[in-house]
């Protein structure tokens, strides 16, 4: 135990599982309740939340022979499930599964791609950046939050929209650059990418999935509305220059109004009243553990990213279908990895026009149909997912207050 707090050893010897100076967890102590859940058969302590992982979900096994990648019940990973040793005992290491499945190797196969397309567009922002820095004082742009419909705030003066737009093009740069740097880390391990779950370990590989699902839902939500006689229409963003400006501008603060605003700071604010330490601040940002206050505040923020949308479209309920859809999307990327995977998949979603910006506006064609084709795959994918995971909410902790690494 680090005893930098001279309070930790008086708690400690009290028997607490945190310090009540500091708020450190005293992890060299015992809480004396956990053997109690364990005989249970209690997959977490009901009295410090301490996951048991030394005991068996009864329901792991009968996931495992359905073929699935995680415990329904449970949520537990299921690719390192060995040989069942006993009613309390952990599995016994199972060897690696070798050759990743048919959906998971299409889509790492089209993350490349992804990654790809980023980068152009990356590109068209930045070959573009002096041309919109100069027009940016023919532009009234306004810092608004959305409640759940946007409310502007103020409006930017000349020199702070310059100063934003500088931010605004560094935090994209950013983000894309820590997602490939990911990517690649994994890439890097033994076993490499294709190695069961590495790749699903990655903002990327998600981007991918819910880029193309997106574009599949959108499409079968304009059929739906069209085969009812109403129209399709969608709200003039303005010349080239303002298009560059609002799309990149709208990946990363609509993040941050969207999902910091009702997903970070909510949790940051539980996790900081339950722990009482700042390492809780670090919530803000994401990239935390997936918990039923999570995946509340995740259709919560959803739902609202879809409302938003309303008065800026015509009044439309269609986007509202589509947008609450994405902004589910977006807040899982935000709670599994962190804000700049939700920033990525936003910024990329939005400014597929780069290729009609750079002249090539066939090519766009194709991206689309493509993305739509995969679409159809992503869907299937997602909702397998859901389906493995059915039933895993009722085991899964009210609220977990620490945020994770990404491996």
């Amino acid at each position: 135990m680090n005893d930098e707090c001279p309070k930790c050893r008086e708690y400690a010897d009290k028997g607490s599982m945190f310090c009540g100076a500091c708020g450190r967890r005293l992890i060299s102590n015992e809480c004396p309740r956990c053997k109690e859940y364990t005989d249970n058969g209690s997959m977490f302590c009901g009295a410090c939340g301490r996951q048991l992982v030394s005991n068996e979900c009864p329901r792991c096994r009968e996931y495992a022979a359905n073929g699935c990648s995680f415990c329904g019940a449970c949520g537990r990973p299921l690719n390192d499930l060995g040989p069942y040793v006993g009613p309390t005992q952990s599995y016994a290491p199972a060897p690696a599964k070798k050759q990743l499945g048919i959906l998971e190797s299409i889509f790492l196969v089209i993350s490349m791609a992804i990654i790809a397309i980023a980068v152009f567009e990356a590109v068209t922002m930045l070959v573009n950046f002096p041309d919109v820095f100069s027009f940016l004082p023919n532009l009234s742009v306004g810092i608004f939050v959305i409640v759940p419909f946007p409310h502007v705030l103020f409006y930017w003066g000349e020199a702070g929209l310059k100063i934003y737009w500088v931010l605004v093009v560094i935090i994209i740069l950013l983000c894309l650059i820590t997602a490939i740097y990911k990517f690649v880390t994994k890439a890097r391990e033994p076993g490499g990418i294709t190695r069961p779950d590495a790749a699903e370990n990655t903002a990327i590989f998600w981007v991918c999935i819910f880029l193309s699902a997106n574009f599949f839902i959108t499409l079968i939500v304009s059929i739906i509305v069209l085969s009812y006689g109403s129209d399709l229409s969608s709200p003039g963003f303005g010349i080239k220059l303002e298009q560059m400006f609002s799309m990149a501008n709208a990946g990363v603060w609509e993040e941050i109004i969207a999902r910091v605003m009702y997903i970070g700071v909510p949790m940051t604010i539980i996790s900081l009243a339950i722990h009482r330490n700042k390492e809780s601040l670090k919530c803000l940002l994401g990239g935390f553990e997936m918990s039923k206050t999570a995946v509340a505040f995740i259709i919560i923020s959803g739902v609202i990213f879809g409302l938003a949308h309303y008065p800026g479209w015509g009044d439309q309920l269609w986007k509202v279908v589509t947008a609450g859809i994405m902004g589910m999307f977006l807040g899982y990327l935000f709670v599994r990895f962190g804000l700049y995977a939700s920033i990525l998949l936003h910024f990329v979603n939005d400014y597929l026009s780069s290729f009609d910006w750079m002249g090539i506006g066939w090519f766009s064609i194709y991206v689309s149909f493509l993305l739509m084709a995969i679409g159809a795959i992503a869907v299937i994918y997602i909702l397998k997912r859901v389906w493995d995971f059915r039933g895993s909410l009722v085991p899964l902790p009210l609220f977990r207050g620490g945020c994770i690494k990404e491996k």
